[in-house]
């Protein structure tokens, strides 16, 4: 059976109503978990525009919505210091009962780092924090008391209690492709998201790539959970398709061409052919998809999604 979990993206305007909202109405369409990204802005050029923070935005949903698992997609190794997110992540993984999956990246976005303060180091830099951090994570999620002395980051007799309720620990999803990434892939994670892959083809060459990174590190590479994450616009026949278009295109003050255009890796189309298109990702042993869909399309594209294509794929 094909897991189904609904993306939600804080910076494109949510209040957090919205997005309670929205996750009571999963269960019961079928949808089995909620995400969120980790971001504090959209840009500069829109100041009003809402973006919750990710981690309090997950806590408040766990103790609202019981009935389905909660994670993050991804969040940004750079953002707190990994001693701290271990400890936030376990006491979500307390308060929600054992629902958290722990998605975490690289960070890409400079211009948030920017606009925060943070310093943005070189791809190579970033992801060799993130593997420290990684170790760290792991480290107090799973010993009594935790040393460890990197390159970026230290800690000295560390101890975090309570530990996570999911043993030995919450699943550790990484987000990423390159080949770094690949190989800190093959030696941490439960579950994989190759951010970002345009196609089921390039999504092949992903997993061949892990494949041989997991055979380097001595892993079995079955034992590591597939997921995907896609924007999917969605109608139920080509004029609901339109439709929908044309409605989202307005709301961003472009056409559609225009729209069409900015989201070259959206994935546009009737149910019918979203699930011939999502199977291409399950044959190659996908078992979990993360969908976002346009922002204020929520609720009829998850009814349609319970509808026509949840149990199907």
């Amino acid at each position: 059976m094909t897991d189904f979990g609904l993306q939600i993206e804080p910076a494109f305007g949510f209040s957090y109503e919205d997005v309670a909202g929205i996750a009571k109405s999963l269960r019961p369409n079928g949808f089995t978990s909620m995400w969120a990204s980790d971001h504090f802005m959209l840009d500069s050029g829109d100041p009003d525009r809402n973006c919750l923070e990710c981690w309090t935005l997950l806590t408040a949903i766990a103790t609202e919505v019981k009935d389905i698992r909660i994670g993050s997609l991804v969040t940004s190794a750079s953002y707190r210091n990994p001693a701290l997110l271990a400890k936030m992540a376990a006491s979500l993984d307390q308060v929600s009962g054992g629902r958290l999956e722990f998605g975490i990246g690289a960070g890409w976005k400079d211009v948030e780092y920017e606009a925060y303060g943070y310093r943005f180091p070189s791809a190579g830099e970033r992801v060799s924090r993130l593997e420290e951090c990684i170790e760290i994570i792991t480290r107090l999620w799973t010993q009594p008391v935790a040393d460890f002395h990197g390159e970026f980051h230290q800690i000295s007799n560390a101890v975090s209690a309570p530990k996570p309720v999911q043993r030995p620990h919450p699943p550790i999803l990484i987000g990423g492709s390159r080949t770094r990434m690949l190989r800190i892939m093959a030696k941490y994670a439960d579950v994989v998201n190759f951010v970002p892959q345009p196609d089921p083809d390039s999504y092949a060459e992903t997993l061949h790539r892990l494949e041989r990174a997991c055979a380097e590190e001595g892993r079995d590479c079955e034992r590591i959970r597939k997921s995907h994450f896609i924007t999917m616009l969605v109608g139920a026949d080509e004029a609901g398709v339109e439709r929908r278009l044309q409605r989202v295109a307005e709301r961003d003050g472009m056409s559609i061409d225009e729209w069409r255009s900015k989201r070259s890796r959206a994935f546009i189309g009737t149910t019918a052919q979203a699930r011939d298109f999502l199977r291409r990702y399950t044959d190659l042993g996908v078992t979990q998809f993360m969908v976002v869909f346009p922002y204020q399309e929520e609720a009829e594209s998850i009814k349609l999604f319970a509808d026509d294509v949840i149990g199907r794929v």
